[in-house]
């Protein structure tokens, strides 16, 4: 009897210790980055085509104006939801939808340097991704990856500019909304956990040059 429960605990074993874990295919997480530069073709009165503008790694800056009047703008950083599918233990493509925002006060010199108006300036991004996962080890992996997509721009009709607000393909439009191409590259991505995971990334795009988040895996 005791053989038979011996040979019968030492088969248990052997089963489970060949038995395969399947494959967390998905993905779900939220990030919070720092310094995002939204998209790759500039707004109206941008400084740069990409967007780095004179405040890149700033939390607030001054854009001046034609009419004499200039902009203080506050910067709040990337918040982003985040899909992946993951084909195998390197390849996962996904999606992503990010938020940005900027709070702007006009001031006008020539009325004793006042507020003439405020309001945000919002960015909505909706992008697909590719990630490749190029190392795998207990609990780490590392990745890297690339986003497209395209970003809605909104302007509070409060902080509109007095002159033409867009200018897109030879047409011209005082609308507060427009869409631009977006981007987004993750150089280098770290996630610490099987399950749930903690990750951090860094890359340059819509998301934010330093990037931390939480995600979720779950099975197929």
């Amino acid at each position: 009897m005791t053989i038979t429960t011996l040979s019968l605990h030492s088969q248990s074993e052997h089963i489970s210790s060949n038995t395969i874990v399947p494959m967390q295919k998905h993905e779900i997480g939220f990030s919070v980055g720092a310094f995002p530069l939204v998209g790759f073709l500039s707004p109206p009165n941008d400084k740069s085509v990409v967007n780095f503008g004179e405040y890149m790694f700033a939390h607030s800056s001054y854009i001046k104006n034609d009419d004499g009047s200039y902009e203080k703008m506050y910067h709040f950083g990337s918040y982003s939801l985040n899909y992946n599918y993951h084909f195998n233990s390197i390849n996962s493509i996904g999606t992503s939808l990010s938020w940005v925002g900027r709070h702007i006060e006009r001031y006008e010199w020539t009325k004793g340097d006042t507020i003439n108006g405020s309001g945000w300036l919002h960015y909505l991004t909706l992008q697909l991704n590719y990630r490749c996962t190029y190392y795998r080890k207990n609990v780490i992996s590392l990745y890297f990856g690339i986003h497209c997509g395209i970003v809605l721009c909104a302007r509070d009709k409060d902080i509109l500019y007095k002159e033409t607000q867009h200018q897109l393909l030879a047409t011209t439009s005082n609308n507060p909304y427009y869409v631009n191409p977006a981007f987004h590259f993750n150089a280098f991505g770290i996630d610490i956990g099987t399950k749930h995971i903690l990750n951090t990334e860094i890359g340059i795009g819509t998301q934010g040059i330093f990037k931390i988040g939480y995600k979720y895996k779950f099975f197929n």
